[in-house]
């Protein structure tokens, strides 16, 4: 599989006169799983589209080296609006598979619809958001592609199934397959992820391995009136009684680690995230 399996160059989308995505550059890691983290409404499921070229938009995006049109048959997606199949039973939604999907296999779709347990007589319109994930998720993982996107994958589903479809998507990577999915839950992020990029309001705040995030970076929480340039670090926010600042900078750490009533905390995914967000220029 090529080194540089997704490459987007620029993108940018809009919807009349809100700009959901704006002009971002991203690459996805081959053979690994990479996360998309971000709010409702960040630009992930926009920027899913533009990849799979479902929407138009300008910038260039290529997928091992090529358009999408080029290597449709080389990828796998779940879409996060799961209305496509709603009038097919899953018995009915395989043979269409079958018909039109060249590297579909359709004993794979139906033995993983039996495992999670769906009625394969009736309509997928019929079925709880869980079931419709399920479905869609049997019918993505029976294609014989090197590219697997999903967006929201656990949507729906209870703890069991949603650790379960987990584990499946980390046997992908685990394969020598590439994942691209989009979550807004971190503690998924936290259990498979091994790439993430954090995207809010159409921006791509950071990019980069999830192991050994608190090792790169550290939080210094610092006295309430301390007056800090917030160009020069990673996120400032202030709190009541406190001003929290992220740095991966040596030189800064230095710095900081001399004010006087300083204190370092620990920093895991979920303060990474609420600080870069907090802390970016458009985020308030």
């Amino acid at each position: 599989m090529s080194a540089r399996t997704i490459v987007i160059g620029n993108l940018r989308k809009s919807y009349g006169s809100f700009e959901a995505v704006k002009g971002i550059d991203l690459e996805i890691v081959p053979g690994k799983v990479n996360a998309l983290l971000g709010p409702n409404g960040a630009g992930k499921t926009t920027t899913l589209k533009s990849i799979l070229g479902l929407v138009e938009y300008s910038g260039e995006i290529k997928i091992l080296g090529k358009t999408v049109e080029e290597v449709r048959d080389r990828i796998s997606f779940v879409p996060e609006d799961k209305s496509f199949y709603e009038n097919l039973t899953p018995e009915k939604a395989i043979k269409m598979c079958s018909m039109v999907l060249d590297n579909f296999l359709p004993s794979k779709a139906e033995e993983l619809m039996r495992h999670f347990e769906l009625p394969m007589g009736k309509k997928i319109s019929s079925f709880s958001h869980g079931m419709r994930t399920a479905a869609y998720l049997s019918i993505a993982m029976a294609q014989s592609a090197d590219i697997f996107i999903f967006d929201e994958p656990t949507w729906g589903l209870d703890p069991l199934r949603r650790d379960e479809v987990l584990d499946m998507i980390r046997g992908l990577s685990d394969s020598g397959k590439t994942v691209l999915y989009t979550s807004h839950i971190i503690p998924e992020i936290e259990k498979i992820a091994d790439v993430f990029s954090i995207m809010y309001k159409g921006e791509i705040l950071y990019s980069g391995e999830l192991k050994g995030l608190d090792e790169r970076f550290t939080l210094f929480c610092l006295p309430a009136g301390t007056e800090l340039d917030r160009n020069g670090y990673l996120a400032v926010v202030r709190e009541t009684g406190a001003v929290k600042v992220l740095t991966d900078d040596k030189n800064a750490m230095e710095k900081l680690g001399k004010i006087g009533s300083a204190k370092e905390e620990k920093v895991d995914l979920e303060v990474f995230f609420s600080l870069l967000v907090r802390g970016n220029k458009n985020a308030l």
